[in-house]
């Protein structure tokens, strides 16, 4: 398959273009600048070469620029090399600048696209990723900014450098692509390819999801499968909401609530005399209950035990305990469902749990992994879009009383385990599951109170068993679970102790967990493991600063102090001796000191030294900021 990686760059009198065959593994570069007019040969090569074009918010940008470009080419090829550049540019800009994204529909696309950055969802504001940050999560050799304004006057001495930087970003494309087809050695993307996913989706279910994101495709699915099942029109219906002015609570709450406690009757009360108005609505409550504290919101309930280190023994054993897919299955238990949708929607919902279950219980070899796929994605989008109002499912009772259900039911479940296991301790309570430390000879007590509440909701709790928990919050902890061994590690690492965190997130200081988890996991002193470490990537850390911030970096040169500006992503890592950075953001006057008190050396573009200089005080001081918040300071002194 002649698929193609690109990225195209345009100037005020210079256009280029640079692809990358991922079958051939060719390069092809084209450019139009004075006297250079390579137009001819890119129009033949992507109209007879190609079968698929593969970019990084190509279906905002790149893709438009070109498919304008081969459009309009009989017109185009009649201008000087120089004119063509200046009406490419001229082009872009009006893309650019426009109000509304102007992406082509794919019935008239000339080349079929995939776009990565709408793939993993990085034009949703709370997601959002460069090209930049997606070099620095992925370790590129170089992390290269644009060398010149897009409205610079371009020489001819100037166009390699263009070039090379346009084959960069192509380079960090196809590794991106590589991850997005689970062909990478990160454990949290190995093996899970996003685009057979779609093409299957897409085949299987007749929808256009090529460069959806999962929550697009899970609202898309549940949108063309009512229609079809109530024979309604998808244009219609997409129109339909449920606006409500306020809501009281009190009808959130599910019939088959039992409430006994004094403490989460105080919660119950709380929530029948609670009216919510506008869109998300607030509402929060706290309670204490057997020795910890249960924190609830609309968006769930959360509570932990103080940080520290908790271990199973001979006596006591960690149990983890988790609804299976709390949200849906609290709906289904609910016979939930958007008011304008009817009681079809729930009917529809439901058959999608029970085929999704069924299709699980077979077999391997017999499975159909697209449609249990396909369905997870509904079932869990479904939720979410209730409560956003562009959604056809919008209706925020629906979204409130299947958190609301939720809730109460992590209050029977926690009151009941008490009282069948008055001597249990909690160790950590979230939306969706409760983690507890009883003694082994009581599980089977637990597991019973499970079982009669399955009954009585319909909804199924799993188990899991740990070795040990090392707790900073709820939000930041290790789980080691019982089955891990030194060579097969089983673990749960989230918030502050995760090393391989999802491209959209900082990856900064990764030698940091990688520390605290050799401490904690395995025993081997923090020290050691960072002056150990050879990967100079993991000691890296990202500088992102905006469009109206400025970032310099001072150094001492002979008897003079230097002071350079930086690009909007910079790599860098703390040493001996160095530069120090400085930002003033968002066109303040006022210095923020980056790092105070330390020197660091930039590392935009990779160099293979026998010492980087690191300064490993540093790092294993950010460590102990960590290790101190769990182990008692005066524990670890030496």
């Amino acid at each position: 398959m002649n698929v193609e990686v690109y990225d195209i760059e345009t100037l005020y009198n210079c256009f280029t273009y640079t692809g990358y065959n991922t079958k051939s593994n060719e390069w092809y570069q084209y450019v139009i600048h004075d006297s250079i007019n390579d137009l001819p040969k890119l129009y033949s090569h992507i109209k007879n070469d190609l079968i698929m074009m593969v970019g990084f918010n190509n279906e905002n940008f790149d893709y438009p620029v070109i498919h304008w470009m081969l459009t309009n080419y009989n017109k185009l090829i009649m201008l000087s090399s120089d004119e063509i550049a200046k009406q490419i540019y001229k082009e872009a800009q009006r893309i650019i600048n426009s109000t509304q994204y102007e992406v082509i529909p794919d019935k008239k696309k000339i080349i079929p696209q995939t776009d990565l950055f709408l793939i993993w969802h990085y034009n949703n504001k709370a997601r959002h990723t460069s090209l930049k940050d997606l070099e620095f999560a992925m370790n590129m050799p170089n992390i290269e900014e644009m060398p010149l304004d897009h409205k610079s006057f371009v020489h001819d001495n100037q166009i390699q450098m263009i070039l090379d930087y346009n084959k960069n970003d192509v380079e960090a494309t196809y590794l991106f692509l590589l991850a997005t087809l689970g062909q990478t050695d990160y454990s949290i993307y190995k093996g899970k390819n996003k685009i057979e996913l779609r093409e299957k989706l897409k085949k299987k279910f007749k929808i256009p999801c090529s460069n959806y994101p999962d929550v697009k495709i899970g609202e898309q699915l549940m949108l063309n499968l009512y229609a079809r099942a109530t024979n309604q029109d998808v244009w219609e219906l997409k129109e339909k909401r449920t606006n409500r002015d306020s809501i009281a609570l009190k009808d959130c709450i599910p019939n088959w609530c039992k409430i006994e406690s004094p403490e989460f009757k105080e919660f119950y009360d709380t929530v029948c005399n609670t009216i919510v108005t506008g869109q998300k609505g607030e509402f929060q409550k706290s309670i204490i209950f057997h020795g910890i504290k249960f924190d609830f919101g609309l968006g769930g309930s959360h509570g932990c035990i103080k940080s520290g280190v908790y271990k199973s023994d001979e006596n006591d054993i960690i149990l983890d305990l988790d609804v299976s897919s709390l949200y849906p299955s609290v709906a289904k238990s609910l016979d939930l469902y958007p008011a304008h949708l009817g009681p079809e929607f729930m009917k529809l919902y439901s058959q999608f749990i029970d085929a999704r279950i069924a299709e699980k219980h077979k077999p391997k070899a017999e499975r159909d992994n697209v449609l249990i796929e396909g369905y997870k994605l509904l079932l869990n989008g479904t939720y979410g879009k209730s409560n956003e109002a562009t959604s056809f499912m919008y209706d925020p009772l629906y979204t409130f009383r299947t958190t609301i259900g939720g809730q109460m039911f992590i209050c029977m479940w926690a009151e009941r385990m008490v009282k069948k296991v008055p001597e249990l301790t909690f160790i950590q309570i979230n939306t969706d599951g409760i983690t507890i430390k009883l003694p082994r000879n009581k599980v089977d007590n637990i597991r019973k109170v499970c079982e009669q509440l399955t009954k009585e909701t319909t909804l199924v709790i799993e188990e899991a068993f740990y070795k040990q928990m090392i707790i900073r919050d709820v939000n930041n902890y290790i789980s080691e679970y019982e089955d891990s061994t030194p060579e097969n590690e089983h673990l749960k690492l989230k918030g502050c102790f995760e090393i391989d965190k999802e491209f959209h997130k900082d990856n900064s200081m990764k030698i940091v967990p990688i520390a605290l988890k050799q401490h904690f996991i395995n025993g081997v002193p923090i020290e050691e493991t960072i002056k150990n470490h050879k990967n100079i990537y993991d000691f890296c850390m990202r500088l992102k600063i905006n469009s109206s911030s400025k970032a310099f970096h001072s150094y001492i040169k002979g008897s003079d102090i230097i002071t350079e500006p930086l690009n909007r992503t910079t790599r860098y890592y703390i040493t001996n001796n160095g530069s120090g950075l400085t930002v003033y953001y968002n066109g303040s006057k006022e210095v923020t000191r980056i790092n105070k008190g330390y020197v660091c050396t930039l590392f935009n573009r990779y160099s293979k030294k026998a010492d980087y200089n690191i300064n490993y005080k540093f790092y294993i001081n950010e460590a102990y900021k960590i290790y101190d918040t769990i182990v008692d300071p005066q524990l670890s002194l030496f």
